[in-house]
């Protein structure tokens, strides 16, 4: 019997090479062929270009449009053609990374459908060597064990039976490893990925997706999907392969250009940058609030930003600001607001007689006028009534021989503008808070700048009382970090886009507990919304994990068992000691297989000081603050709020005192640094250790213990201050 398992197992072995090389051999032959169509489009378009050029004068411009198109034809073409050939040089590097055997109801025999990146058919015969793991039948593997199972296909529902499942690892074209699966996606494929070191950039996940991932991947009825992840879940892979189904379910109807990200600095989108391209999908365009603040509040006020917010309150937290803060970030200040305005048109517009150049209309008519469009924003009413006054006085004037100006038409948009209490929406906004209850709600940081808590306030007012320029062709929006946005800010964002959105975050990541949202927030705003949590962490390790519930609990987050070094509080015996340990550690990492390294510290000012010793004592590493648009691999150092969202395989965290984090919104920034760490974590303190670390004392890096650690090099860097 043990002999006939290791014949069958050497057969099986045998038939998956040979259908490794056949499958690779076709994909050699159709990049050949795409290189060489690729070739010929370019020497044709070159020869349309000079036939044109030479014939130009003799051309009509019918001929010459005709030619263009032509032109514009055979440029569309080679660019499909090196679309192609780019997803065949990643099907030649990893041509799948699953099998599932499926025998359909009423069918004799069992099909293998392996699943790669994109589809691949045989040029020949058009059979599917390889499905797209969007396609249809691919959720076979990802949702089901072995036994009885269903897909749903264009032509219906399909039952059946799976038989079996496999996974495989395939890199450069050579088959690593493959596993037999029963379960679902199968545990060892799941350790081995997350084992591996943090690349420079966000990777796909499409060989290890889970139940519950999928199922938030292929949603396609929500008009409006929040998800709430723990830290690690993977919510921004899972909602970036959402998009990508998206577009792969709806290519007749939905393209890159339709789609938008709404990220939290420029460094995060960079670091995401490569997941949709990776999935052979293009690009798509980014915005982030302090953007839109820009557009909106540019000519209409300064004002404070977000950065700048959360810089000033690490530093000091000024009970009064956070009082502010808290007030402005909640449903029902949305609420008092939007009564606010939508009665001002009602209260605050006095209809009078317009005269110009001896010509008059009645109070009666402007009001009238004016009645017609309740629900049309209230400056934007006041133009129209302004451009039909206009009109008809111009043309009594005229009919009487009389003479109209420009300065005959500013008079009357004059009048109609004296009839509104408010000559803007500042106006407006500010006189929102003119009633004594909220006199202390409203505190502006000179003659013409407002705090980041009145930002959207006003955008929101802005955006209620006229027209403005909306994006109109976005048709999904993904929106991440969803907690540390409130909830004015989502009106906007109704406001703004009129599109079906995914919208993801974790509510025990906020920089500014302030003003933070939760799922229950967000749904106030979007009561339609479907709301979905994933509770598993991928990311750190079950050492790292159980160490970051200890700064702060959430009894809903389930590791994956995945085993590495405990963390270490390194007590230090003065401020010189600590820098010695943190070269120490540094210089450790650079002598083991890790590949990434980031030193957050809790504030901005304190790693910039970190980098600039580091760097002046020759050792290279990349510094992230707000201004930065890239992320780079190797040593970082930057701060908690900027880290949001990344990830690296060892994690510093200096300065951990009780000086430095004393309160809450350092306990957020604490956690946030901790929940980076991939495989190893190291915190470092002199003085008495943070209260929010007080669970660690005791250990064996505390007080002092013995640390084997590498001899620090003499000097080799001068004083570093984190």
């Amino acid at each position: 019997m043990e002999d006939q398992l290791t014949d069958q197992q050497a057969w099986d072995d045998e038939h998956e090479q040979r259908y490794l090389a056949a499958t690779l051999d076709l994909l050699t032959l159709e990049r050949e062929r795409l290189v060489d169509s690729i070739d010929r489009s370019a020497m044709t378009i070159e020869e349309q270009k000079e036939h044109m050029w030479l014939n130009w004068r003799d051309m009509d411009s019918a001929e010459k449009a005709n030619f263009r198109s032509t032109i514009d034809m055979s440029i569309m073409l080679g660019e499909h053609s090196v679309m192609l050939r780019q997803r065949v040089d990643r099907l030649l590097d990893s041509p799948y990374f699953g099998r599932v055997d499926f025998q359909a109801d009423g069918e004799t025999n069992t099909n293998p459908h392996y699943l790669g990146v994109h589809n691949f058919s045989d040029p020949e015969t058009q059979e599917i060597l390889i499905h797209d793991w969007r396609a249809p039948v691919s959720s076979l593997y990802y949702d089901f064990e072995s036994g009885e199972a269903q897909f749903t296909a264009p032509a219906g529902t399909i039952s059946g039976e799976i038989t079996g499942k496999r996974q495989y690892k395939i890199r450069g074209g050579r088959l690593e490893y493959m596993f037999e699966s029963a379960l679902n996606i199968g545990d060892d494929i799941l350790q081995r990925e997350l084992s591996q070191s943090a690349d420079d950039k966000m990777r796909n996940i499409v060989a290890t997706i889970q139940r519950e991932q999928n199922a938030i991947i292929r949603n396609e009825t929500a008009q409006v999907l929040i998800l709430q992840g723990v830290a690690g879940s993977g919510k921004t892979s899972i909602a970036l392969h959402r998009v990508a189904f998206l577009l792969y379910r709806f290519k007749d109807t939905l393209s890159s250009d339709n789609v938008m990200i709404l990220s939290p600095n420029k460094v995060f989108g960079d670091y995401i940058a490569g997941v949709l391209p990776e999935l052979g999908e293009e690009q798509v365009a980014e915005i982030d609030f302090g953007r839109i603040a820009e557009t909106l509040l540019g000519k209409i006020t300064d004002y404070e930003t977000f950065s700048e917010q959360v810089v000033g309150l690490l530093d000091r937290i000024d009970d009064a600001a956070a009082a502010r803060m808290r007030h402005k970030a909640t449903p029902e200040f949305v609420t008092d607001l939007e009564q606010w305005i939508t009665s001002r048109a009602r209260e605050e517009f006095t209809p009078a007689e317009i005269e110009q150049r001896n010509q008059r209309l009645s109070a009666e008519w402007v009001a009238d006028l004016f009645d017609e469009s309740p629900t049309v924003p209230v400056f934007t009413r006041l133009d129209h009534v302004a451009d039909s006054a206009v009109h008809i006085l111009k043309n009594k004037v005229r009919d009487r021989g009389g003479k109209w100006s420009a300065a005959d038409t500013a008079g009357v948009r004059k009048q109609v503008r004296a009839m509104f209490a408010y000559k803007d929406a500042l106006a407006i906004y500010k006189a929102f808070y003119d009633e004594p209850g909220r006199r202390h709600l409203f505190n502006p940081l000179g003659r013409k700048k407002i705090e980041y808590a009145d930002v959207f306030p006003l955008i929101y007012t802005m955006i209620r009382t006229a027209r403005h320029e909306s994006y109109r062709r976005i048709r999904h929006l993904l929106v991440d970090e969803m907690q540390d946005y409130t909830p004015i800010q989502y009106a906007v964002v109704r406001e703004l886009f009129s599109c079906k959105m995914t919208i993801l975050g974790d509510a025990n990541q906020t920089v500014n507990p302030f003003s933070s949202s939760t799922l229950s927030t967000i749904r106030s705003i979007f009561p339609e919304a479907d709301c979905l949590e994933l509770c598993k962490s991928y990311r750190s390790t079950t050492e790292i994990t159980d160490f970051a519930q200890n700064i702060s609990r959430n009894d809903k987050l389930v590791p994956i068992e995945r085993h590495g070094p405990e963390p270490r509080v390194i007590a230090c015996s003065d401020q010189a000691d600590q820098q010695v340990r943190l070269l120490n550690l540094i210089e450790r990492h650079r002598h083991t297989d890790h590949r990434s390294l980031g030193i957050i510290c809790k504030t901005l000012t304190h790693a910039d000081t970190l980098h600039r010793a580091l760097s002046d004592g020759g050792l290279e590493s990349t510094f992230l603050d707000y201004d930065s648009t890239t992320f780079a691999g190797g040593i970082v150092v930057t701060s908690a709020h900027i880290a949001k969202g990344l990830e690296f395989d060892v994690v510093i965290v200096p300065h951990v005192d009780d000086l430095t984090y004393a309160n809450e919104m350092d306990k957020a920034m604490l956690y946030i640094a901790c929940t980076r760490a991939m495989h190893e974590l190291h915190l470092t303190h002199d003085g008495p250790v943070s209260r929010f670390l007080e669970f660690a004392v005791g250990a064996p890096d505390e007080g002092g213990g013995d640390v084997v650690e590498p001899e620090a090099p003499e000097n080799r860097y001068c004083s570093a201050t984190a």
